[in-house]
C-alpha cells in the first residue's frame, strides 16, 4: 500500500474509534443502540451524497446489466451490510464482549478469498506476512481481560472453564475458548458470520468506486439505504421513545465524524488493495483502547500492549 492509503486508513481508524467512543458513551445513556445506528447513518449517507453529487459525480455505464452493472455491487453491499449492522448487536446478547471480540481477529485473512475473485488483487509477500502479523495482534488484543460466557437461561456472566486437558496451559488456555464456543454459543458464531460479511463487503465497496467512477457515490448510497432500513425497523419496534433530546444532541456531530471516516477509506482503495485496507481498518480497537483510557477512564492499556505492538508490525509490513 502507497503511503498515501497508509495514512488514510490510519486517520479513517483514529476519527473511528473517537466515533465509537461517543456512541459507546450514548449506551451508557440508556440510548437505544439501533436508533443510534439509524442516525448515523441516515445522516452520513445524506452528506456524502451531496458531498458526492456536487464535487465527485458518478459516471455510471450500466446500471442493469449483469454483472458489469452498478446496481448489483450495491446491493450486495447493502445486504451484506445491513446483516453486519445488526448482526453484531444480535452476537453480543448471546454472547459475552470477551468471546464476540476476538472473532473479528478472522477478517484480515477472511478478505483474501472475496478479493482473489470480485477484484482480482493477490497481494505479495509481504502483504501475507502482514495480514497474518495483524489478524494475531488483534486476536491477542482481545484477551486483555477474564473470558466470561453468559447464562442463557439467566443471562449472568460466568467465568469460562477450559477443558480439561488444556488445564496445564493455565491462562493461556483462554486463547482457546472462542474456538471452542463457535460450537456451543449462538452469539460467536453470529459473530462470525458479521466478520465474513465485512470481508466479503469490503471488495464490493471499491466494486463501487470503480463501476461508477466516484469516490463517493457507491458508499453514499450503501451507507444511507442501511439507515434507512434500520430506520424502519426502529419505527416498527418503537424504540423512539426511547430517545430523549439529550441523547439526540449527543448524536448531532456523529453523521459528520461517520461521513469524513467513509472519506478517508474510500480514498484508500485508490491507493492499495481492499484487502490492506480492510486490514489497517483493525488498528481502530488501538485508538478506541487509548481513548477510552483517556475519555472514559477505562483499564487495560497495560495488559493489551502486546496485541497492539504486534498490530503495528503488521500494520508497518503492509506499508512495505
Amino acid at each position: 500500500m502507497a503511503w498515501q492509503g497508509f495514512v488514510l486508513v490510519l486517520t479513517g481508524a483514529f476519527l473511528v474509534s473517537f466515533f465509537q467512543v461517543v456512541n459507546k458513551k450514548l449506551l451508557t445513556k440508556k440510548a437505544p443502540a439501533d436508533c443510534v445506528s439509524t442516525v448515523n447513518y441516515i445522516g452520513s449517507g445524506a452528506l456524502l451524497l451531496v458531498v458526492s453529487v456536487l464535487f465527485t459525480p458518478p459516471k455510471i455505464e450500466s446500471w442493469l446489466t449483469f454483472p458489469q452493472g452498478f446496481l448489483w455491487p450495491l446491493l450486495a453491499a447493502v445486504v451484506l451490510n445491513v446483516v453486519i449492522l445488526f448482526g453484531i448487536v444480535r452476537a453480543l446478547k448471546y454472547g459475552d464482549v470477551s468471546l464476540i471480540t476476538p472473532i473479528s481477529a478472522t477478517q484480515p485473512m477472511v478478505v483474501l478469498i472475496p478479493s482473489w475473485f470480485i477484484l482480482g488483487e493477490v497481494p505479495g509477500t509481504w502483504g501475507y506476512i502482514g495480514l497474518f502479523f495483524l489478524a494475531v495482534g488483534v486476536y491477542i488484543f482481545s484477551f486483555a481481560e477474564e473470558v466470561y460466557i453468559l447464562d442463557p437461561v439467566t443471562g449472568e456472566k460466568k467465568p469460562w472453564q477450559p477443558p480439561h486437558y488444556l488445564a496445564w496451559t493455565g491462562q493461556a488456555a483462554r486463547y482457546y475458548a472462542p474456538v471452542q464456543m463457535l460450537f456451543k454459543n449462538k452469539g460467536v458464531r453470529i459473530a462470525l458470520v458479521v466478520a465474513v460479511c465485512g470481508a466479503v463487503a469490503i471488495n464490493f465497496d471499491k466494486l463501487l468506486i470503480l463501476r461508477s467512477h466516484s469516490m463517493l457515490f457507491g458508499v453514499a448510497l450503501t451507507v444511507l439505504f442501511v439507515g434507512i432500513v434500520g430506520l424502519a425497523k426502529t419505527l416498527v419496534t418503537r424504540e423512539w421513545k426511547e430517545v430523549t433530546r439529550a441523547h439526540l444532541v449527543s448524536l448531532a456531530s456523529n453523521p459528520i465524524v461517520f461521513a469524513l471516516v467513509m472519506v478517508c477509506y474510500s480514498a484508500a482503495f485508490l491507493y492499495g488493495f481492499a484487502a490492506y485496507v480492510g486490514a489497517v481498518k483493525r488498528m481502530s480497537v488501538v485508538f478506541v483502547l487509548v481513548l477510552g483510557w483517556w475519555l472514559l477512564g477505562e483499564q487495560g492499556v497495560k495488559k493489551r500492549w502486546p496485541g497492539a505492538v504486534i498490530m503495528a508490525v503488521g500494520a508497518a509490513l503492509l506499508s512495505l
